[in-house]
């Protein structure tokens, strides 16, 4: 049996795959959206492990699976890779912990009003308000798209003592073909306090304190959040999104900060990336702006994270085996 042909982008391809037979694995440099593959590279290719398509992978003929390094797929737009009957896998585990832990900074920095207070520091006013010295425990979040993000932000808000509230398009419980660091999530779908079906908003929005967006951006999720889903939300809620900003009406949150009717934000993700200074996100008041490292490709946790999926996912393809984290079809972008 010929062994399987390998692109996979990086320079650190771990010794057991080196050393598999199974397997012909070449490292290849980083590229972008625009860039192409060289030709004899793309030729035989059946799997490639990168961040994006190349501009040329519908010479790619031969490929029956893309591993992305990232939890997000539209960058997949216009390739229709879907109708090509290739396995899309995404990233999803490799970056939960490092997301999970952003959304619980947001929250207690926004529960004590750090931007208020390290403006005091700044000018030196010595003010002790009591929102410098409020306490996260007893607030409740909830949690929209309960994959693996969603369950690690579960399991580290419930150890913090925060209700947890949980709302998915599909019913909660366990998820066995995902990948899920040791250690982390919530391998069962138990630890929600309630559970929510999709689109549940006037049971689900109006009794929370932290509204927090891990859900994945496609076709059916783009505008999640509008104008009336902010509206249900209590004026004292906050909003958190480290997913991606085109869930949420971008009109709709300017109005709700502006007006008062959400009591503040944190936005990792960006409707202009990057961000120029003059972007009006720059301005909103009492939110949070931080640039798209909610997750980080730098975190010295996230390759060795990324090789042990793939690698779990190769040992899977030869075998033919169902993969880790396959992106349905249908939410494949065309």
């Amino acid at each position: 049996m010929s062994p399987v042909t390998v692109l996979a982008v990086g320079d650190d391809l771990p010794p057991d795959l080196a050393g598999d037979k199974r397997f012909r694995v070449t490292m290849i440099d980083p590229f972008g959206p625009r860039d192409e593959l060289p030709a004899e590279l793309v030729a035989d290719a059946e799997v490639l492990m990168s961040d994006a398509a190349p501009a040329n992978i519908a010479a790619m003929t031969k490929l029956r699976w893309l591993q992305l390094g990232s939890a997000g797929y539209q960058q997949l737009a216009g390739h229709r890779l879907a109708a090509r009957d290739v396995v899309v896998t995404n990233a999803s585990g490799v970056n939960d912990i490092p997301i999970a832990e952003w959304s619980v900074l947001m929250m207690m920095a926004l529960e004590r009003d750090l931007l208020t207070l390290l403006g005091d520091v700044a000018a030196r006013r010595y003010r002790r308000p009591a929102r410098y010295q409020s306490e996260l425990r007893g607030r409740r979040v909830g949690i929209i798209g309960y994959g693996g993000i969603g369950r690690e932000l579960a399991r580290q808000a419930k150890a913090l003592g925060l209700e947890v509230w949980a709302m998915n398009r599909s019913p909660i419980g366990p998820a066995p073909q995902r990948f899920t660091p040791t250690g982390t999530g919530d391998p069962d779908g138990v630890l929600p306090d309630r559970t929510f079906p999709k689109g549940d908003w006037e049971a689900f929005l109006p009794g929370l304190d932290y509204l927090v967006l891990t859900v994945a951006l496609n076709a059916a999720t783009s505008g999640l959040i509008g104008l009336g889903e902010l509206a249900l939300l209590p004026p004292h809620a906050h909003l958190l999104n480290p997913a991606r900003a085109a869930l949420v009406d971008e009109t709709a949150l300017r109005q709700a900060l502006a007006s008062g009717a959400l009591a503040g934000a944190a936005l990792d993700s960006h409707y202009r990336e990057p961000m120029p200074p003059d972007d009006p996100t720059w301005a909103l008041p009492r939110t949070i702006v931080t640039p798209h490292i909610s997750g980080s490709t730098a975190s010295p946790q996230y390759r060795p994270r990324m090789w042990e999926l793939f690698t779990a996912n190769l040992h899977r393809f030869v075998a033919g085996s169902p993969l880790l984290n396959v992106v349905p079809p249908g939410d494949l972008p065309d």
